[in-house]
């Protein structure tokens, strides 16, 4: 049977989203760092889980607008921060 490894972003890796963005964000170099809820948060988890199940990274991209830098910036989310499920497919 074939097996495929599932990751998923847990909370480690939201706190790691948080911290990036809090550095990063242009919205939280104006005084917004809790502008980012659990929500909003999640939702830039499942950008780094589609990435994953691309194949690549778990990666997400700030775009050079939100940016404080004024540049695009991507950032990788560590092993620390997902979770792997070992998932059986049937044939």
């Amino acid at each position: 049977m074939e097996k495929y490894i599932l990751k998923t972003v847990n909370e480690n890796g939201i706190e790691q989203i948080r911290t990036f963005l809090a550095e990063n964000h242009i919205i939280c170099k104006n005084g917004g760092v809790d502008y980012f809820t659990h929500d909003n948060l999640l939702a830039w988890a499942e950008e780094a889980e589609f990435s994953l199940s691309e194949g690549n990274n778990a990666g997400i991209e700030l775009r050079a607008f939100e940016s404080i830098h004024g540049r695009t910036q991507t950032f990788t989310i560590s092993d620390a921060g997902l979770d792997c499920e070992e998932i059986e497919l049937e044939e």
